[in-house]
């Protein structure tokens, strides 16, 4: 029964990546990260039920709760007090338009099925398409830091690489030990306060916070 909830929320963890590389408007990719950082929340209380009942072990849930408070309720709140005081309000300029975006995106996860196609992950407690789905969301968060060009997409990239790889990580390790998700949690926070500083600054300087008027930095 738990497996089978994991992998419906691996999957729609997957399409929340296709629902933010889809959306144009800055505060839809704060609202797509939040949606999928609930559903990370929600794998881990799967998880964290299931070890309390089997194992006895608090720690999981204890995650879940954290990633709440952090990645659902805390960093999209800074972002959005980000987004307001910035004057754009929508990204225009993406290197491929949204159509060929999607469809790039489909080919990662194609292409992630077939290279973990050998792969068997049940030794880990994890199924081929939990690790599939998983580390497609990775490619797509990278993916999408590459295609966007404004300080908050790429931001928002990072944070859909790291959901991507904590996701990972937590379903093959079935809970990873509570000191190593803490520190991640930290550098986390931290993160997102320095680029939360200077997108602040890109704007105040530039009056735009699009990445490329960096190059005018240049002597």
């Amino acid at each position: 029964m738990s497996e089978n909830l994991l992998e419906s929320l691996s999957v729609l963890i997957l399409l929340s990546s296709f629902v933010l590389m889809a959306n144009k408007r800055i505060s839809s990719y704060i609202k797509s990260f939040r949606i999928q950082s609930m559903l990370i929340a929600l794998a881990a209380g799967v998880m964290g039920v299931r070890s309390l009942l089997g194992e006895g072990r608090w720690d999981i849930l204890i995650v879940c709760i954290l990633i709440v408070v952090l990645k659902v309720i805390y960093i999209p709140g800074l972002l959005n007090r980000t987004y307001a005081s910035v004057r754009y309000k929508v990204e225009k300029d993406f290197i491929l338009n949204i159509p060929i975006l999607v469809l790039v995106c489909c080919g990662l996860v194609v292409f992630s099925y077939f290279t973990l196609a050998t792969i068997d992950g049940s030794s880990q407690g994890m199924s081929n398409m939990q690790l599939v789905n998983s580390v497609s969301v990775i490619w797509i968060g990278l993916f999408f830091m590459i295609s966007r060009k404004k300080a908050l997409g790429q931001i928002i990239g990072f944070l859909v690489i790291e959901n991507g790889l904590y996701i990972t990580a937590m379903l093959a390790t079935q809970g990873m030990p509570f000191i190593v998700d803490l520190g991640i949690f930290i550098d986390l926070v931290t993160f997102v306060l320095i680029m939360g500083m200077l997108t602040f600054r890109i704007n105040d300087q530039f009056d735009s916070i699009d990445t490329d008027q960096l190059n005018n930095l240049k002597g």
